[in-house]
Order: structure tokens, then C-alpha cells, then sequence
């Protein structure tokens, strides 16, 4: 990690004036629209705006591959700035489990509901509900990554 951390690159995003906030506000932005289309249509499974067509939701999934992968790649960006602090932290990874978990669920309700046009029944609503616990969730875990670190830098730590 040390090497990692004494990148170049790395040192720049920490120490720039404009890479830490850069990166965050993009990270920031790619998950609020990766987050904000699941949710469009887990509330819509759920029972919101019942005359809108589910499958008109999909229109949005190019911006929502977009948000992702800007928001995956401001999160590389900020684990090289700060390797230790993220790759020590139990939090880190429960974020990236949290991620799957509601990716797995989001593509299920995306092939059963919108795809095969299947009517929503209560298991598709449950679905919907875990699938919103799941991306706030994730929101919470990436905001307590801010607090829960052990280890900020390799350096810190010798």
C-alpha cells in the first residue's frame, strides 16, 4: 500500500487543491444518479406513479451505466489516494458487498418485472423495499467511511 499511497498521482488527488474535491463531487454525483434510477423504479414497483409505465424506466439505464461508472471510477481514484484508509476498514467492504447485494436485486427486478412484463406482485414490492434498504445503505456505509478508519496513511502507521 505504501508504494500505492506514494504514487504520484495519488499524492496529487490528496494534496492538489482540485483533486480531493474533484473526485469526491464526481463520485458524489455518479452515485446520486446510479442510486436515483434504482430508485425510480423500486418506487414505481412499489406502488408510485401507477399509470407510468415500468418499462419507460429503462430509457434511463444508459445514464445510469454512465453513473456508474463514474462513480466507480472517482472510487478507485479515492482508494488510490488513500489505500490504507480504505483497504483496512471492514466498512470498505461491507460497501462493496452492499453494492452486489443491490446490483443482484436491481437486475432481478429489472428481468422479471420490465423485461418479461410479468404483473408486480408482493414479492416484486418486498424486492423493491430491499432493494431502496440496500442503496441507503451503501449511501451510509460510504459516508462512514469518512469515520471508521483505523489507518489513514501507511506512513501514519510506522
Amino acid at each position: 500500500m505504501a508504494w500505492l499511497e506514494a504514487a504520484s498521482f495519488s499524492v496529487w488527488v490528496r494534496e492538489s487543491v482540485v483533486g480531493f474535491p474533484l473526485t469526491i463531487s464526481l463520485h458524489a454525483l455518479g452515485m446520486a444518479f446510479l442510486v436515483g434510477v434504482h430508485f425510480a423504479l423500486d418506487l414505481r414497483i412499489i406502488g408510485f406513479a401507477p399509470k407510468l409505465p415500468v418499462h419507460l424506466i429503462i430509457r434511463f439505464y444508459p445514464l445510469m451505466w454512465a453513473s456508474f461508472i463514474v462513480a466507480l471510477l472517482s472510487g478507485l481514484t479515492l482508494l488510490l489516494a488513500y489505500p490504507a484508509k480504505g483497504l483496512t476498514n471492514y466498512v470498505f467492504y461491507l460497501k462493496m458487498l452492499l453494492i452486489a447485494a443491490a446490483f443482484i436485486v436491481g437486475r432481478f427486478l429489472t428481468q422479471k418485472v420490465v423485461k418479461q412484463e410479468l404483473e408486480i406482485s408482493k414479492n416484486h414490492k418486498m424486492l423493491a423495499l430491499v432493494s431502496i434498504a440496500l442503496w441507503v445503505s451503501v449511501i451510509v456505509a460510504g459516508r462512514l467511511l469518512a469515520y471508521t478508519y483505523t489507518i489513514l496513511l501507511t506512513t501514519d502507521y510506522y
